[in-house]
C-alpha cells in the first residue's frame, strides 16, 4: 500500500503543479530502420589485487611508447594508477602517488596519460591538475579553484569524472567536462560554460560551451544534476560531440567554441522527455525529481570507435512503474549505433545497470568494452569486461 501511495503521490505532483514544461519530441521515433546490431563476442578478465574493488571509478585505455595496448585504472584506495596489458591481461605495475608533501596528490579524481613521464592527474580536494613521470613525482600545478570567489561554484563547472566522461586531448588543450552542479546555475546559463580547457603550454585554462538555450532556457526545472550530465566524445576531425541527456540530438562545436550544430542521435524507441513541471527548483519535492529521471527515457555516454567507425550513444530507458525504492541502476540500458556521419544503423538492449557498469565504457581492436558486474563472491577477484561487437541485421 506504501508503495502505491508513494507512485500516486508523484505522478500527482507531476500533472498537478503548474510551471513552465518543456516538451522534448522524438520525431524519428519507430520511422527508423535499423540495418546492425550489437553482439556480446568475447571477455575480458583482468586478475586484481587484495587491495583493488571493482567497478574502479576511472578507466584509460592508452598504448606505451612500444606500442603495447594497455589497460590502466584507478585505484582510490591505494590513491594509485595501476597498468596491465590489455592483450594478454597481465598485472605491469602501478604508480601510487603520495597524500602529503611536495610530490602529494590527496586524492585522485581522474588523469591523463600523454605519455609514460606526462601523465596529468587531477587532484580533487584542491580541483588542480598535477602533471607527474612514471615514478609519481610531481613538476608542475595549474590550479582551477580560486579560493577568493565565494561563489567560484556558481559559475565554473564542478567535475565528476568517469571513463565515459574523462580527461581528453584536443590540439595540445587538456579538456576536463563538467557539468552545472546545481539546478538554478542554469537561470544565468548563457553565463555559464561547462568545459574546461588547460592550455598545456601556457597552463591557461578558460571555461567553453554553453547548455543549449532549447533544452535549459527559460527556466525549465529539470530537476538537478542528473539531467544536467554532459557526456563528450571527440570526432576525427578533432571536433568535440555532447550528448545531453534530454536530447535526442546530439551538438557537435569545436573546443574553443559555444557555437554548437545539432545532428540527430536519438534511438528508435525512445519517447518524448518532459521537465518538471513545478515552477519552483528548491521546492521541488525530492520524489518527485527521482520519480521524473526513472520514469522516462534519458541518455548518456556518447563514445566514438575509430576501429569500427560508429558512434555508440548510450540510452536508460524510463520504468513507468518506477517509485522511490526503485534502484537508480535497475533501468534498461540500450545502446544506439550511428556512422562516423552519424546515420542510424541500429541499437540492442544489453541488460540493466545491475548486469553492466556501463560507465566503465571503452573501445579497443577488440570491440566494445563494458564492465560486467558479477553475481558470484568469485567475479570480485577480476575485473571483468564483456566485448561487443557490430553485426549485420
Amino acid at each position: 500500500m506504501k508503495k502505491n501511495y508513494c507512485y500516486l503521490l508523484s505522478l500527482l505532483l507531476l500533472f498537478a503543479c503548474s510551471g513552465n514544461q518543456k516538451s522534448v519530441k522524438n520525431e524519428y521515433k519507430g520511422k527508423l530502420k535499423a540495418v546492425k546490431q550489437l553482439v556480446e563476442t568475447g571477455e575480458k578478465r583482468f586478475r586484481l589485487d587484495t587491495e583493488t574493488k571493482v567497478k574502479p571509478p576511472y578507466i584509460q585505455y592508452c598504448s606505451d611508447h612500444t606500442g603495447n595496448d594497455l589497460l590502466t585504472f584507478l585505484n582510490p584506495r591505494k590513491n594509485a594508477i595501476y597498468f596491465y596489458n590489455y592483450s594478454d591481461t597481465a598485472y605491469l605495475r602501478q604508480i601510487a602517488f603520495e597524500r602529503e608533501g611536495a610530490n602529494a596528490v590527496m586524492s585522485i579524481g581522474a588523469y591523463y596519460i600523454k605519455s609514460p613521464d606526462s601523465i596529468y592527474v587531477f587532484n580533487r580536494p584542491l580541483i588542480e591538475i598535477a602533471l607527474a613521470d612514471s615514478a609519481g613525482v610531481i613538476h608542475s600545478r595549474v590550479t582551477l579553484l580560486n579560493k577568493d570567489d565565494k561563489e567560484w561554484a556558481m559559475h565554473n563547472p564542478q567535475y565528476v569524472f568517469s571513463t565515459v566522461m574523462p580527461l581528453m586531448l584536443i590540439d595540445n588543450h587538456l579538456q576536463l567536462p563538467g557539468l552545472a552542479p546545481f539546478p538554478e546555475i542554469l537561470a544565468d546559463r548563457e553565463n555559464f560554460r561547462f568545459t574546461t580547457s588547460i592550455d598545456l603550454v601556457t597552463d591557461k585554462a578558460e571555461n567553453h560551451h554553453l547548455y543549449p538555450e532549447e533544452l535549459f532556457g527559460n527556466n525549465y526545472n529539470w530537476g538537478g544534476d542528473l539531467i544536467q550530465f554532459v557526456y563528450p566524445a571527440i570526432t576525427p576531425e578533432g571536433k568535440m560531440v555532447h550528448s545531453f541527456t534530454n536530447s535526442h540530438d546530439l551538438y557537435i562545436s569545436d573546443w574553443d567554441s559555444d557555437a554548437a550544430m545539432k545532428v540527430y542521435g536519438g534511438s528508435n524507441e525512445a519517447g518524448t522527455i518532459t521537465s518538471i513541471g513545478h515552477e519552483e527548483v528548491k521546492t521541488t519535492p525530492d520524489e518527485l525529481v527521482y520519480t521524473s529521471y526513472m520514469e522516462q527515457d534519458f541518455y548518456a555516454a556518447v563514445i566514438h570507435d575509430p576501429y569500427r567507425k560508429v558512434y555508440y550513444r548510450y540510452l536508460l530507458h524510463g520504468m513507468p512503474d518506477a517509485n522511490l525504492k526503485t534502484p537508480l541502476d535497475s533501468k534498461p540500458l540500450t545502446i544506439v549505433m550511428m556512422d562516423e556521419q552519424f546515420h542510424y544503423l541500429g541499437e540492442t538492449m544489453i541488460g540493466t545497470g545491475q548486469e553492466w557498469n556501463w560507465t566503465n565504457s571503452f573501445v579497443t581492436k577488440e570491440g566494445l568494452n563494458i564492465e560486467r558486474i558479477g553475481t558470484e563472491p568469485e567475479d570480485d577477484d577480476y575485473l571483468t569486461f564483456g566485448l561487443f561487437n557490430i553485426q549485420d541485421l
